[in-house]
């Protein structure tokens, strides 16, 4: 746990189904609906810039995966759909009856089960660069496909090193992006989600996301090579209250690539906040 954990930022645990479920739970009680934030392929188990820019303005919850960061699903976790059913269970036995529902990657395809499920749970919806969609004319990436070379130019805007912020906080220290733990918590999520999909999309969710009416935020990287931008160009076009800011500089990890970039959009998206973020366009 970092400097800004503690009393206020907290991790918990509840039985779901048998199983264990663990969450952060942390942020402001305002008048903003609390904010359920589902990760994507790689977890990093801890609370992040994103979860505590969401944390200024409201009460976030964000459950891990059960199994998800050992890349051992549990016993009775087959699909992703299970996983949707766990995150209900949770929130269920919390009392989370209405929030604001946040998803990236693999957490926008519960996120999006979770949605077309339970449309009157969740309201609004914040969904950056999700899996599972695939049209005739921007069909998803087949993951299981990829080579190590295309997987790590689909996930990252800029390969080689790159200069992230040293671990005890002070300066900057430079990294190489694929030897980094950033890059290897995303390829084991790559195995983790092939145990559960066939990498490549859902078609009965893709049918049912043009129902949905939540107001809605797509936030996208815009070389995004794992889930194409063009994908939310079509997932803007077939939702009634969609709007797509499309990050410059991003691959399929904006917030990584761009935390205060995203960390603005989704706080102001919380607070119905409009203003010009900067390498944003919006369409």
């Amino acid at each position: 746990m970092g400097a800004a954990d503690g009393a206020v930022y907290g991790r918990h645990s509840a039985q779901v189904d048998g199983l264990e479920v663990n969450y952060f739970r942390g942020g402001r009680l305002e008048r903003h609906a609390p904010v359920v934030y589902l990760h994507g392929m790689g977890p990093a188990g801890r609370w992040d810039s994103f979860h505590m820019a969401l944390g200024t303005v409201t009460d976030v919850w964000a459950p891990q995966l059960p199994g998800w960061a050992d890349g051992a699903p549990p016993e009775g976790v087959g699909a992703l759909a299970d996983y949707a059913r766990l995150v209900r269970g949770l929130l269920d036995g919390v009392g989370v009856n209405e929030a604001t529902l946040v998803g990236h990657c693999v957490g926008g395809w519960v996120a999006l089960q979770l949605a077309a499920e339970q449309p009157e749970r969740f309201q609004r919806l914040a969904l950056v660069d999700p899996l599972g969609l695939s049209w005739d004319d921007a069909p998803a990436v087949n993951m299981a496909g990829l080579d190590e070379e295309e997987f790590a130019t689909g996930m990252f805007a800029r390969l080689g090193m790159v200069a992230t912020a040293d671990r005890t906080g002070f300066g900057t220290e430079w990294q190489n992006v694929r030897q980094g733990p950033e890059f290897m918590r995303q390829s084991k999520g790559r195995e983790t989600l092939a145990k559960l999909s066939d990498g490549i999309g859902d078609a009965g969710l893709t049918r049912a996301v043009e129902a949905l009416t939540a107001d809605t935020l797509l936030a996208w990287g815009a070389v995004d090579g794992i889930a194409p931008v063009s994908q939310g160009e079509r997932l803007r076009a077939r939702m009634a209250n969609a709007r797509l800011a499309v990050v410059d500089g991003a691959g399929h990890l904006p917030m990584a690539e761009r935390p205060e970039t995203m960390n603005r959009l989704l706080r102001d998206f919380i607070i119905g906040l409009d203003e010009t973020v900067p390498n944003v366009e919006w369409r």
